[in-house]
């Protein structure tokens, strides 16, 4: 194989999602929608799924009921997800939204000529993607948006959605279609209320190594090292998010949660106190000078992370010793 070059392959905007498998897909809903107050933006019955989101993209957060490792199809017959997968709660993959289709296309190319192998290639209507997997085992989606109206097509309960697409005979449309304002919708009887995904954080016995995909292949930039590079954060080139993954040491390896941002301290105070009275665990908070921040445990146990920034990230170093929380729930 070549010597790999960043450009050649993936060049992401921003973390567009986080999918999850989950163990009772009713009840995962209710929590996410209910809870964390993300909207339910549409459903798809026949791969017993449903996806959430805030606004900025057709959602933030996906989910699929574990399928026991049953195969399930899409369109046209599409083996979409295969036997021998599912059969746990977890994450499914991370998404990762790209410029435009001639970006996936070239990177899809580049791929195919230097021997590195995908799982699938896949047309979901409103975006083009291609899956592969990390060092770590971790499903990744690379994507770009089809359609600059998403919420035309995807509402309510839909028919299946996903079928093949060949990216070798794709036109490669050169312009972004991804919604440049969105509108940003609350739950409003809900107790927290969400603007974005920001990041995710992965576990992992070897850094170096899961560095090295995200940087060469995944196409993301190293923003900040911290404890001696035990922990390696990653951004897209969207420079509204500060990062998009943060990569951490661990004593295994996987995921560990997904982040969303607040509007402000004011938004964070009223949703712990609305999480309070209604007696709701609070899993961990951080109140640091580089974030304050709560997680919640889903239904299944995976966490979730609702914050808000505070301005210098670097203080992470001197002042690490405050807290005695494992590092993945730091940043």
């Amino acid at each position: 194989m070549k010597s790999l070059s960043v450009k050649e392959f993936f060049q992401p905007r921003r973390l567009g999602h986080v999918n999850l498998w989950v163990s009772d897909l009713q009840k995962s809903e209710r929590f996410y929608n209910e809870v964390c107050g993300l909207t339910v933006e549409f459903t798809e019955p026949g791969l017993v799924a449903t996806f959430l989101g805030t606004g900025h993209t057709p959602h933030d957060l996906g989910m699929i009921e574990k399928t026991d490792g049953k195969p399930r199809y899409g369109r046209d017959g599409l083996l979409q997800l295969p036997p021998g997968i599912g059969f746990a709660a977890g994450l499914n993959h991370l998404a990762w939204e790209l410029e435009n289709e001639a970006a996936l296309v070239r990177a899809f190319k580049a791929l195919k000529s230097n021997s590195i192998e995908v799982d699938m290639t896949v047309d979901h209507q409103v975006a083009h993607s291609v899956y592969m997997t990390d060092p770590d085992k971790n499903v990744v989606e690379f994507y770009c948006d089809t359609v600059r109206d998403w919420r035309k097509v995807l509402k309510g309960s839909m028919d299946l959605i996903t079928s093949e697409w060949d990216p070798l005979s794709a036109e490669g449309f050169t312009d972004g279609r991804y919604d440049t304002s969105p509108e940003i919708r609350i739950v409003s009887e809900a107790p927290i209320h969400p603007q974005r995904i920001t990041h995710a954080v992965l576990e992992t016995l070897n850094v170096s190594k899961l560095v090295k995909f995200y940087t060469s292949v995944g196409g993301l930039n190293v923003v900040d090292e911290l404890l001696d590079g035990d922990i390696v954060l990653l951004g897209a080139s969207h420079n509204a998010y500060q990062y998009s993954l943060a990569i951490c040491k661990g004593s295994s390896a996987g995921y560990h949660h997904a982040s969303f941002e607040l509007n402000g301290e004011s938004a964070l105070d009223a949703a712990e106190n609305s999480i309070n009275a209604m007696g709701i665990k609070i899993e961990a908070r951080i109140n640091a000078p580089w974030k304050r921040s709560f997680f919640l445990k889903d239904p299944d146990g995976m966490l979730s992370e609702y914050y808000v920034s505070r301005p210098n990230l670097r203080l992470f170093e001197e002042i690490k010793k405050i807290s005695s929380l494992p590092h993945p729930y730091l940043i």
